[in-house]
């Protein structure tokens, strides 16, 4: 019509009808806002994550969601009576793995090893250890990665899906994503723990970090990073330390082990100012339209 200049008539046919034409002004705004397509909030979040972790030197690694409770508890020198394998706290399966030599690991349960620990006394049982399970953290593979590279340097991350059994809260869910890290290496200490947690944090946009002594079963010395957010206060986003000689010695890995782990919806939830983390799983099409592309500033 523009081309043959139909537009310049009063009206015009179009399928036999007959239409008046108008004048079509394009410099006027539409009468409906327009949502264009873009990245879930909560994924940007852990590309972001992602992102930080590779500029920092890591390399990503990944694992299975079904793991022996030899990966996801016993080589992490958690006793087999530890409450966190209770049924209240772990998805167990009805089936067995396979799992490799254990004769060190149970020594280091039983008594001790020989790297001056007193154990944890008892009969380890290879048949507990067997149990497979949902894992209860990217531990497991964190673990197991180190197991099968016990010389350095190991600098490694995963931010991956975890499993337990959560009563369902604005806070807790059944099924959570976690950020981890290990850094292996001669000569890497305490400090260097603190200086690799702050750097990731600031990265993250949150200024002010402090860390709480804390206690875990498989790292000594153990600390919660914490992070002040305005009108909360100071903020738990996680536990850190350096894994116990119990843990690193069966495997043959001979220097120390910095080893982090940090709640991604709870940074979630700070970052884009939500109370309750269901959010992040619901399809509310009217939150993810309004939600901006960049992410809040903390």
């Amino acid at each position: 019509m523009i081309k043959n200049g139909k537009w310049e008539e009063p009206y015009l046919l179009y399928k036999k009808e007959r239409f008046s034409i108008k004048p079509y002004d394009v410099t006027r705004p539409t009468e409906e806002r327009t949502y264009p397509g873009k990245v879930h909030p909560y994924q940007r979040l852990i590309r972001k994550m992602r992102e930080i972790m590779l500029e920092m030197g890591f390399t990503e690694i990944r694992g299975e969601i079904i793991q022996s409770s030899f990966w996801n508890f016993d080589a992490l020198f958690q006793p087999q009576d530890h409450p966190a394998r209770e049924m209240q706290d772990t998805f167990y399966l009805d089936t067995k793995a396979e799992i490799p030599d254990y004769a060190k690991v149970k020594d280091m349960h039983e008594s001790g090893g020989d790297v001056g620990s007193a154990g944890w006394g008892g009969s380890w049982d290879p048949e507990v250890a067997r149990r497979e399970v949902l894992r209860t953290h990217t531990t497991a593979i964190s673990i197991k990665y180190l197991a099968d590279r016990p010389d350095p340097p190991v600098k490694a991350f995963s931010i991956d899906r975890a499993y337990r059994r959560e009563a369902i809260d604005p806070t807790h869910t059944p099924e959570f994503e976690q950020l981890e890290g290990v850094i292996m290496d001669e000569g890497v200490t305490f400090r260097n723990l603190l200086g690799v947690l702050e750097q990731f944090y600031a990265k993250m946009g949150f200024e002010e970090v402090r860390f709480r002594p804390a206690y875990f079963p498989y790292t000594e010395p153990s600390v919660e990073p914490e992070v002040y957010i305005e009108g909360l206060g100071w903020v738990e986003l996680g536990g850190a330390g350096i894994f116990r000689r119990e843990v690193t010695a069966p495997f043959g890995i001979r220097y120390p082990v910095l080893a982090w782990g940090l709640g991604v919806s709870r940074v979630a939830m700070l970052t884009l100012g939500l109370k309750d983390l269901r959010e992040l799983y619901q399809s509310d099409i009217g939150w993810l339209r309004e939600t901006p592309v960049s992410l809040r500033t903390i």
